[in-house]
């Protein structure tokens, strides 16, 4: 800015400032808060995914116990074979007794080699029927989960571009702000919870409530220097009637 402009000019520059900041702010804080929503969908979607991986790899570990039991099982008919054909060629009562304690073996390891392919087999089954249930709410999750992806990618980019448009419209009031009355808002806005400039009214600072000095508040008035509050600092002005609309504020 070439030329300062008239401080009451700036003061009502700072004030439209003030509104605009409290709008963007508004507007960052939404944006913000956008991944939160999607976090809540992305964990369950995680803990689907985690769930039905663990009932594929079970069924993976079943199926290779029932591969095995039935090798077993295979193995287990050569040598009842065997024992059979050796059963018939003993040359004495000692070896017959033998061949067929062997034999008996066989068969209830035979025995037990059934129950396990049978019991592998319903745990498989039972598997899986869970896992086409949890294939089902996995399927749900995601579909839900990329729905709200996708709202909050539009949601995001509607609020960046309302965020670029007032950001444009309070550059065209900056520049109506001398570089150290903008520098002091911007650093006493950013230490009280966005408000740097609020309305004197009834010789209260509408930020932080206090009780101003008479004298304070009547030099305020005439607007012909710039004063802050001596509690929380805040650049101080009174609103002219019909004028700037005022700032609002629920600050301590």
């Amino acid at each position: 800015m070439n030329q300062a402009l008239p401080l009451r000019e700036q003061l009502n520059a700072l004030e439209r400032l003030q509104e605009l900041d409290l709008k963007i702010d508004a507007l960052k804080k939404k944006r913000t808060a956008l991944p939160a929503a999607l976090k809540t969908l992305d964990d369950a979607f995680n803990r689907a995914r985690t769930i039905l991986e663990g009932k594929k790899t079970g069924i993976g570990d079943l199926e290779k116990l029932e591969r095995q039991a039935q090798a077993a099982m295979e193995l287990n008919k050569d040598r009842v074979s065997r024992s059979n054909s050796k059963l018939e060629s003993v040359a004495n009562s000692q070896e017959f007794q033998a061949a067929s304690r062997e034999l008996e073996q066989l068969r209830k390891q035979a025995i037990q080699l059934e129950e396990q392919i049978k019991k592998a087999r319903g745990e498989i089954d039972t598997a899986q029927k869970d896992s086409v249930t949890l294939t089902e709410n996995f399927e749900k999750t995601k579909a839900a989960r990329d729905a709200q992806a996708s709202e909050i990618e539009g949601q995001t980019s509607k609020l960046d571009a309302e965020i670029a448009t007032l950001m444009g419209e309070r550059k065209k009031h900056t520049v109506s702000v001398e570089a150290r009355m903008l520098a002091q808002y911007d650093r006493v806005r950013g230490a009280r919870a966005g408000l740097g400039f609020v309305p004197a009214v009834g010789g209260r600072c509408s930020g932080c409530n206090i009780m101003l000095p008479p004298q304070q508040f009547n030099e305020i008035q005439k607007g012909s220097a710039i004063h802050q509050c001596p509690n929380c600092h805040r650049i101080l002005f009174v609103p002219t009637p019909g004028g700037q609309s005022q700032t609002a504020v629920n600050a301590g």
